[in-house]
């Protein structure tokens, strides 16, 4: 995969992602106040894909055949913690009144969990047919 099919696809994922969002803020008025936050979580999901894509790369192209093994692990290790913070520091700070940032977050997360499985996939299929 080359870079610019990655960003081409990410760039896509982000713009239905954000499509779904504007649907959900639009129907569900009390969504509304989640605004930022979705948006922050936007980014951050784009930055990881990307770091992640980088990263994949690199293991794919390692001479260390668990490279790849080893970064999956970490990654999907590493996601879980960041959720975990990233939904309790936002909790504490802000202290909404309802819980509509989790679902928020959990759409996002799911989507790029997917599109981030699809291109590791496609990382090590392409370093295979090598």
């Amino acid at each position: 995969m080359t870079d610019k099919t990655f960003f081409t696809y990410l760039a896509s994922v982000t713009a239905g992602t954000a499509a779904l969002l504007a649907l959900l803020l639009l129907l569900l008025p009390p969504t509304r106040t989640h605004t930022g936050f979705a948006g922050a979580i936007m980014l951050l999901f784009v930055l990881i894909c990307t770091g992640l894509y980088y990263a994949g790369k690199s293991a794919a192209d390692s001479s260390s055949k668990l490279a790849f093994n080893n970064l999956v692990s970490a990654s999907v290790f590493g996601k879980m913690l960041v959720a975990v913070a990233v939904l309790f520091v936002y909790q504490q700070a802000v202290q909404p009144d309802d819980s509509w940032f989790v679902g928020i977050f959990l759409l996002i997360y799911v989507v790029y969990t997917v599109f981030e499985v699809w291109f590791m996939t496609k990382l090590a299929k392409g370093k295979k047919g090598s």
